[in-house]
């Protein structure tokens, strides 16, 4: 079921672009199944970025697809390796005008993509970068192998242009990972020098053998079109079980840790300005 969020309350807007969210809930199958999560933006609005939320106590899962589909929807698909059903849901954040305002009609929207086959048992990295004079305003990644022996312990905006995948891939044969930038772009292909993008960061502790929420938010003249996360750790003794536009103005990262340390991780979220 397809469900749209009123325009996300703290930005307001930004030279007449505001945001609203749209998601969409799945079930995955117990054993191993895949299932697909789309969050489509309404026509004339634009995919600026997205994430997921896993709404499940199980541990025993990948996200291994989140990320832009042909500029129009947010796509989450998990691979579900317990016995007990996995609900999860796709998050898209989407740019649209202010009522009264031209906004978002003078510019245009597109992905760009960059992929990275990792080896066996090494960890690897993939950056999607938007060509000059874009802004990034999101981005997510692609797991090209269904397994449950790797983890993405980096999917983030760690530049003003580039989107940053990585992964620790403790499977016996090589991966590829695809990162995804969404870059926004003036219509009559000229820089864009009226808008800007920044991204801000919350660090937070998730004690051992428990789960931590953290919420990072731009500023109130400012408009989220994105977020990520960062977790100091690689390998399989924890999950990201949200990572997505969930609340207002804020970015939410939900950590499950399930080993006997604690672990640092990271909130990110981008906000777009006024130049």
């Amino acid at each position: 079921m397809l469900t749209s969020s009123p325009a996300l309350a703290g930005p307001f807007s930004v030279m007449g672009i505001t945001t609203q969210v749209v998601t969409a809930t799945v079930t995955a199958a117990p054993g191993s199944d895949t299932a697909t999560a789309e969050a489509f933006c309404p026509q004339g609005e634009l995919l600026a970025g997205g994430g997921y939320v896993v709404n499940s106590t199980s541990t025993d899962w990948r996200i291994w697809v989140d990320a832009p589909l042909d500029d129009a929807a947010w796509v989450v698909e998990p691979a579900n390796f317990s016995t007990q059903p996995l609900s999860f849901s796709a998050y898209a954040i989407c740019a649209m005008s202010v009522p009264g305002k031209k906004g978002i009609s003078g510019y245009t929207m597109q992905t760009v993509q960059t992929a990275v086959n990792v080896p066996a048992n090494q960890t690897g990295e993939a950056d999607a970068t938007c060509p000059a004079g874009e802004l990034r305003t999101g981005g997510g990644y692609e797991v090209f192998n269904v397994s449950a022996n790797w983890s993405i312990y980096l999917n983030a905006p760690l530049n003003n242009d580039t989107w940053t995948v990585e992964i620790d891939n403790e499977v016996t044969n090589a991966t590829t990972i695809t990162s995804y930038a969404q870059c926004l772009a003036k219509k009559n292909s000229q820089p864009i020098t009226a808008l800007t993008v920044n991204t801000v960061e919350k660090a937070a502790t998730v004690p051992a053998n428990s789960v931590k929420t953290a919420n990072e938010h731009c500023a109130p003249q400012q408009v989220m079109t994105g977020g990520g996360h960062v977790i100091e750790s690689i390998g399989q003794d924890w999950s990201i079980q949200a990572s997505a536009p969930v609340f207002k103005n804020d970015w939410r990262v939900q950590v499950a840790d399930l080993d006997n340390f604690s672990r640092v991780f990271d909130t990110l979220a981008v906000c777009l300005a006024k130049a």
